[in-house]
């Protein structure tokens, strides 16, 4: 079983990442952090303790990063709504209430009281990882792996060539990405590929249970923002990063250096890969095994109900 850290600025696809994570036997939810990104941090972490509420979930959610290193805060609440995850409404919570202790520092208290048997997912900006690198030296190598979604290496979706969770904070996705840790990075260019079809989210609709309503409430204001823009069927992003954890051997990589442009311009926040030298090499995803996730998010909900 994979023991994971999960470091989210919940929105719906982190939502999404959530409910699968929560509701897979291969994987074992340490702790959730809320980090600022798609939305400000009070609402990411209202967001995430719903959701963790919702699943029954017992294990603890912290605060993380309130803004990035140095960039003033990028939101995304065109697609995920005000709230950062419009569409499902939640009653009073009864098991989770967020740790007095600070994200960052319970990130490094985990990795040190565990070495090499966490695996950190990341699926918001990568903040709460740069801090604790700086924080504690060498922290991120005490890390199992770290998985993130992040960044593209073809177009962007919040400018012409940056991704939006890279872009939100681009001086510590370098950080982390030469950090020389064990990264297995998603990027657009294989997250792009795994789309939410209507016929697919009504065929989940007609399930019992409390997180297939939660899960289809949040797709519904996915896919309607998503019909707006006129960008055909949402992209499912984040919950790739935890699928790959249920099975790696359903996702195709290729290992390169990535770097992230920090400079003031056009491509501030662009990844790039770099020529193949000494620098530490990053797993990329290329593919995913299609049908067996969209396996995997059905097996979920069905032991979640």
């Amino acid at each position: 079983m994979e023991r994971i850290i999960l470091d989210v600025d919940t929105g719906l696809d982190d939502a999404a990442a959530l409910l699968l994570a929560a509701g897979l036997e291969e994987l074992h939810i340490e702790a959730v952090i809320a980090t600022a990104g798609n939305v400000g941090l009070s609402k990411t972490l209202e967001n995430t303790l719903n959701i963790m509420e919702t699943v029954g979930a017992d294990c603890p959610v912290f605060r993380g990063a309130d803004k990035p290193l140095l960039r003033d805060p990028v939101e995304a609440g065109d697609f995920h709504g005000v709230t950062g995850m419009d569409g499902p409404t939640f009653g009073p919570r009864v098991l989770q209430h967020v740790q007095e202790e600070n994200g960052i520092d319970a990130l490094i208290r985990l990795l040190k009281e565990n070495p090499h048997q966490l695996t950190v997912v990341s699926v918001g900006p990568l903040t709460d990882l740069a801090l604790a690198m700086a924080k504690e030296e060498g922290i991120a190598l005490l890390a199992k792996e770290i998985v993130i979604m992040g960044g593209s290496f073809s177009y962007g979706n919040v400018t012409k060539v940056a991704e939006f969770n890279t872009y939100a904070d681009p001086e510590a996705a370098q950080i982390v990405f030469s950090s020389g840790a064990n990264i297995t990075l998603f990027p657009l260019d294989c997250t792009r590929t795994v789309t939410l079809t209507k016929e697919r989210l009504d065929a989940y609709r007609r399930k019992a249970g409390r997180a297939t309503e939660v899960f289809a409430a949040c797709m519904d204001t996915y896919m309607a923002n998503y019909e707006k823009k006129g960008q055909g069927w949402p992209q499912i992003h984040d919950p790739l990063c935890v699928a790959y954890l249920a099975d790696p051997t359903k996702v195709e990589c290729e290992s390169a250096p990535v770097a992230v442009d920090i400079e003031e311009g056009t491509s501030y926040g662009q990844t790039v890969k770099l020529t193949a030298d000494d620098t530490s090499k990053i797993r990329i995803a290329r593919s995913i095994d299609i049908p067996w996730f969209w396996s995997l998010v059905e097996r979920a909900l069905d032991t979640l109900s």
